[in-house]
This record gives C-alpha cells, sequence and structure tokens, in this order.
C-alpha cells in the first residue's frame, strides 16, 4: 500500500472513532442458549471475588457488548480518567447494577491535588459514591510515583472513596520493588500474555502474588486477535488469515497461573465476549500451545515484548519501547486514537526525530524485534 495513502486513510479513520462505542447499541444479537460458566477468584488480599474474564473499558466501549457482559454475570470492569468518555458511557450501562460489580479506574496525574480532584470526578461521572480500585496510570518507573502521589492515594482509601488502591504498569519488573516497599498499594495491573512472554514477568508476577497483592492482567490477547488486521505501508506485520480462537487460547493460558487474579480484554463484539468468556470454564490444552506458539513465532519481528531492554539505548533519546507500543496499539489492537493520543504526548523534540537519518540503528531487540522498520512507521503513521 502506498505510505501516504495509508497515513491519508489512518487520518480519515481517526474522524469517526468517537462513534464506535455508540453504533451497535440497537443490535439484538442472539444469546447463546446455555449462560456462560463463570468461575471466580480472589484478588489478593483485598477478598474481592472476581471472575476469572473481567473486562477492560476501553476509548471506545461498546454500550451492546457491556450490557451483554454485565447479563453474564461479568463482574469486574476496568477503565479510566484518561480515556476520554469511556467512563461516562460505561456509567449508563451499569445504573442499577453497581452493587453486582467491581469498578477500577485510574488517574493520569503524578500530583496530589489533581489525582484528589481526579477521583472524585470520576465518582461523579460514573454515579457512585466509591470505587473498588483505584489506580495510578501507567507507572513504569518509580520516578512516576513521586511522594505526593503516594500521599494523595493513601488519603483516596482512607476517606473510603476507594477501597482499594494500585497502578497499573508494563514493566513490573522495574516496579515491584517500589510497589511492595512503598506497603500502602494492594492490587497491580500489568501487562501478561503468551504475546508478551512471562519469562520477563512471572518473578514479578509470583513475588505479588506471595505477598498478597492482587495482580491483574491486562493486554492478554492484544497481540492475538491483530493477526489478521493486514496493516499496510512499509514495517506493517506481514499478513495473516485470522487466528480464530487466539484469543480464547491466549486468555486460557493467562487464566492457568493462579497468581493471576484477573484478566481485563477490551472487547467490541459480542462473538469476541462469548468466545473470551469461554475461557474460564475451558483447560489450556497442547492444541493451545501450539496455536498461541506459532502465532508467537509470526508475530516476533514486529510486536514488542516490552522487556523494555532496550530502554536508554538510542543515543537520540528515542523511547523506544513506548514508541513501538503505541505503534501496536494501532498494527495489533486496531485503536488509532490511543497510538496517536500516546504519541503526541512525547516531547516535540523526540515527536521531531526520524530514524530514516540514521545509516544503522544502535538499539538491537533480543526478542528479535524490527526496531528501526518499526520505529521509522510510527514516524510516519503518528508522529
Amino acid at each position: 500500500m502506498n505510505a501516504n495513502r495509508s497515513r491519508r486513510e489512518f487520518l480519515r479513520a481517526g474522524l469517526v472513532l468517537p462513534a464506535v462505542g455508540l453504533a451497535a447499541a440497537g443490535s439484538d444479537t442472539p444469546r447463546p442458549k446455555d449462560p456462560p460458566q463463570l468461575t471466580y477468584r480472589t484478588l489478593g488480599r483485598t477478598g474481592l471475588k472476581v471472575t476469572g474474564v473481567g473486562y477492560g473499558i476501553g476509548y471506545e466501549p461498546n454500550v451492546e457488548v457491556v450490557g451483554r457482559a454485565l447479563d453474564y454475570g461479568i463482574n469486574y470492569y476496568d477503565t479510566s480518567r484518561d480515556y476520554r468518555e469511556s467512563e461516562a458511557i460505561f456509567a449508563r450501562c451499569i445504573r442499577g447494577k453497581r452493587q453486582k460489580i467491581h469498578i477500577s479506574t485510574k488517574s493520569g496525574s503524578t500530583k496530589k491535588e489533581e489525582i484528589l480532584q481526579d477521583l472524585d470526578t470520576s465518582l461523579k461521572v460514573l454515579g457512585t459514591d466509591y470505587v473498588d480500585v483505584w489506580h495510578l496510570h501507567a507507572r513504569d518507573t518509580p520516578a512516576r510515583i513521586p511522594d505526593e502521589a503516594l500521599e494523595a492515594m493513601v488519603r483516596c482509601k482512607e476517606s473510603g472513596k476507594a477501597r482499594f488502591i494500585g497502578f497499573s504498569c508494563h514493566n513490573p519488573n522495574a516496579m515491584v520493588d517500589f510497589f511492595l516497599d512503598a506497603k500502602v498499594f494492594d492490587v497491580m495491573q500489568t501487562t501478561y500474555s503468551y504475546a508478551i512472554g512471562s519469562g520477563f514477568r512471572e518473578k514479578a508476577v509470583q513475588k505479588l502474588a506471595a505477598a498478597g497483592i492482587g495482580v491483574v492482567a491486562m493486554k492478554v490477547v492484544v497481540a492475538l486477535t491483530g493477526l489478521n488486521m493486514g496493516r499496510g505501508g512499509a514495517g506493517a506485520p506481514k499478513k495473516e488469515k485470522s487466528e480464530g480462537e487466539g484469543p480464547l487460547a491466549g486468555i486460557k493460558w493467562v487464566l492457568s497461573n493462579p497468581a493471576i487474579g484477573t484478566t481485563i480484554p477490551n472487547m467490541n463484539s459480542i462473538a469476541e465476549l462469548d468466545m473470551n468468556v469461554r475461557a474460564m470454564a475451558e483447560p489450556y490444552t497442547p492444541a493451545d500451545e501450539r496455536l498461541l506458539f506459532a502465532a508467537g513465532e509470526r508475530i516476533r519481528p514486529d510486536y514488542c515484548r516490552m522487556c523494555f531492554q532496550c530502554d536508554g539505548k538510542c543515543p537520540r533519546g528515542v523511547p523506544v519501547a513506548d514508541v513501538l507500543r503505541y505503534l501496536a496499539y494501532y498494527d495489533f489492537a486496531g485503536s488509532l486514537y490511543q497510538a496517536v493520543t500516546h504519541y503526541r504526548e512525547l516531547a516535540p523534540g523526540i515527536r521531531s526525530i526520524r530514524c530514516s537519518d540514521c545509516t544503522e540503528c544502535a538499539v538491537q531487540c533480543p526478542n528479535g524485534v524490527r526496531v528501526r522498520d518499526r520505529l521509522m512507521r510510527a514516524q510516519n503513521l503518528i508522529a
């Protein structure tokens, strides 16, 4: 595909994205004959009984799918102040159902007063007087949680507006000791999936679980659902046929680890929801393992495992892992808005860098990702 045309189509598509969450509200998709078999886990020392499959309420929640999940009995829902109208749309779905579910949401701030205000805003928008879990959003280094942020989180819990507190991160290895040493947090939400690879994260996850911390797994199927997207242009992932039940196998793999409290896949169709909830009743099998192994090999050159071993390696200061993650939101999760929004949060000097100016890339990925090609693709499409 022509790179310029790809970019034009990309930007045009962004203009219609906000309507996605509401488009299917009137659909009458048939229900399965038998209700799904739900299984419950305890979210660490919080004592919350949560369904093994929860729901990640993203930037464009589909109200029909959320409604069906509520009807099924899915009881853990995660959103964020940073997700545009996500909280407001979700609030309309849960009227009269608040006592049946657990709500997690987040603040993107590092400042005490802003964190406190964010919680009050979330409560007002959600139409509730408390949230079950209140997170700091995307904290991948201890520097992103200054003392005033800790103070704010403790106050949120002491006030009763948040039953439990924690933070989300993409690099649990770098954050697990900080998390435990702070002695205030109850829940960590972190990336954990077959596609990412458990090797980088398993020690951290087990350490958290042993300390009674609730572990919420995110990004559990994102690379598996995107295998058939065939995004065009330079540096795009190779187009592959649909993996069918790849996401189901991915969630089953995550749930095979008792250290995981719940998973929060984002779901945009009833078919996707119906497939994902099966993971609670079906065992992880050798056939699932073969499917996931094959999928993992295919995405190896394109999908960042978020091991962060490239941190600080670019002599021009490009935050490689972050940029590759933003591109993955587009290539593998189909979220145009999320990709562009995150990229535009980078410093202007970083956004202006073009890797095509370098004759050789100083960053070599230990997992075989085509770093330079992927960075150039991000700079062409979402810069």
